[in-house]
C-alpha cells in the first residue's frame, strides 16, 4: 500500500512537466534568436572585434563561427540569469526564505498512511 502510494505521490509530482518542458524550450529559443542578434549586431558595428578574442591567446585556427557561438551562449546564459533574479525578486515563492520552522510542510509526505497505527 505505501508503495503504491509513494508510486502515486511521484507521477503526481511529475504531472505537468512535458508542458514545463516545452515552455522551457520555446523560452530557450527565443533567448538564442535574440541573442544571436544581439552579438551579430556588436560584431557588425565593431563594438566586438574577432580580433580581440585572437589578441587574448585564442589559437587563430578557431574559425569565427565558433567565436559566434560561444558568445551567443554567453549571452543566453546572461540572459537567464537576470531571468533567475527576477522571479527570485518578483515571485513568492522566490520570496519564500528556506529553512523556517513551520508545523506544516509544503510537501506531503507519501509514507504516511493515516491508518493511525505507530
Amino acid at each position: 500500500m505505501r508503495l503504491e502510494k509513494k508510486k502515486d505521490e511521484e507521477l503526481a509530482a511529475r504531472e505537468g512537466m512535458a508542458g514545463k518542458t516545452i515552455i522551457a524550450f520555446i523560452w530557450l529559443t527565443i533567448s538564442a534568436v535574440a541573442a544571436y542578434f544581439l552579438v551579430k549586431y556588436m560584431f557588425d558595428t565593431s563594438t566586438l572585434r574577432y580580433s580581440t578574442f585572437y589578441s587574448l591567446g585564442l589559437p587563430s585556427q578557431v574559425p569565427n563561427w565558433v567565436i559566434l557561438v560561444g558568445m551567443i551562449i554567453l549571452v543566453v546564459a546572461i540572459m537567464q540569469s537576470f531571468l533567475m533574479f527576477g522571479f527570485m525578486l518578483a515571485s513568492p515563492e522566490g520570496r519564500r526564505r528556506t529553512g523556517d520552522a513551520s508545523l506544516h510542510s509544503r510537501s506531503k509526505d507519501p509514507l504516511d498512511d493515516h491508518s493511525g497505527r505507530g
